[in-house]
């Protein structure tokens, strides 16, 4: 009786646990704690979290970017505060300092594939620019008292020119040959730099392109004759290193800028980029980059104040520079 008993009690007991086992393979409690002991509105309440989650990642993301691209642009705009310096103390020293557009030499009119133009940089004593088809560069001396100059150690890259009748060669002939210089005014108030052999006889014949008084950061005053009415929208502009960078008042903006050597204060804005932070006044950013693509001359119209103009010769965008510069 007892042996049954007792057959009976293990048999009850294997039954027993095997209930036990399938009841935990069917039933098992969620792993997440969040959802633990919540029932069906655990699992609702993981799930929100999850998508919480998901979303606070997507935005420190979107962030993180955004930080980087200010940083780079905050260094932009610090190295342009460096290069205004450079052009102040540069202009120190002589009228020689800038960028110079090449209209005739040896008697000739100056034809290039590309414009031919001559860059000072009284920093360095040396000239870099291109002759119509190959990049030149040399050093300079000059005496500003008895208005003397001398250009050495002149060199130029060696491309195929695609185009004849080219004046390339004369103006590597007319720098050797000058010994002294003479500015005077132009039309327009330009600054004209001619250049002399030891005889006398004019060698070649220049046009400021003073493009650099476009350097700096600059407040976004007016676009299409509109004022605007949004804190921090700028743009910050390098010349030498044909840079745009600039914020909208929400996302950081870049792009190139050109210019152009064969017409006074000629330029264009071109790769234009900016983040994608959702803005309040989306509107003012996409008139502002249009502004900048329709731009094809910048013109200074007071010591402060510059203009883009149209190709429509309309005013696209006034701009106020901004004291100090602004990091």
């Amino acid at each position: 009786m007892n042996n049954r008993n007792n057959k009976f009690l293990i048999a009850a007991l294997g039954i027993a646990m095997t209930l036990g086992a399938t009841s935990c393979s069917i039933f098992k409690p969620s792993s997440n704690p969040e959802g633990s002991g919540k029932g069906l509105q655990g699992w609702v309440e993981t799930e929100n979290s999850d998508a919480v989650k998901d979303e606070k990642a997507a935005q420190a993301f979107a962030d993180k970017e955004a930080k980087a691209a200010k940083k780079d642009a905050d260094k932009a705009m610090a190295k342009v505060n460096e290069k205004l310096q450079q052009i102040a103390d540069a202009q120190k020293e002589g009228p020689l300092s800038g960028d110079w557009a090449i209209e005739s030499v040896l008697g000739k009119k100056a034809v290039g594939e590309t414009a031919p133009f001559i860059k000072f940089v009284p920093a360095e004593k040396r000239i870099y620019g291109n002759n119509g088809c190959n990049i030149i560069n040399g050093m300079y001396n000059t005496s500003f008292a008895d208005k003397t100059v001398s250009f050495s150690n002149l060199a130029t890259t060696m491309m195929l020119c695609a185009e004849s009748n080219i004046t390339d060669v004369e103006i590597g002939e007319a720098l050797g040959l000058t010994v002294r210089y003479t500015v005077e005014n132009g039309a327009d108030s330009e600054s004209i730099l001619k250049f002399y052999d030891a005889g006398g006889k004019e060698v070649m014949q220049l046009m400021h392109r003073d493009f650099h008084f476009l350097d700096g950061t600059w407040s976004v005053v007016e676009i299409d004759g509109e004022k605007v009415n949004i804190d921090g929208m700028k743009v910050a502009l390098d010349v030498d290193e044909k840079k745009m960078h600039g914020n909208t008042g929400c996302n950081i903006i870049n792009g190139e800028l050109e210019t152009d050597m064969d017409a006074a204060n000629s330029i264009s804005f071109s790769k234009i980029a900016m983040t994608r932070m959702a803005c309040p006044n989306s509107g003012w950013e996409t008139r502002m980059t249009m502004a900048l693509e329709e731009a094809v001359t910048a013109k200074k119209v007071s010591a402060d104040e510059i203009e883009f103009i149209g190709s429509n010769g309309k005013q696209v965008m006034l701009l106020k520079k901004t004291s100090p510069i602004e990091d």
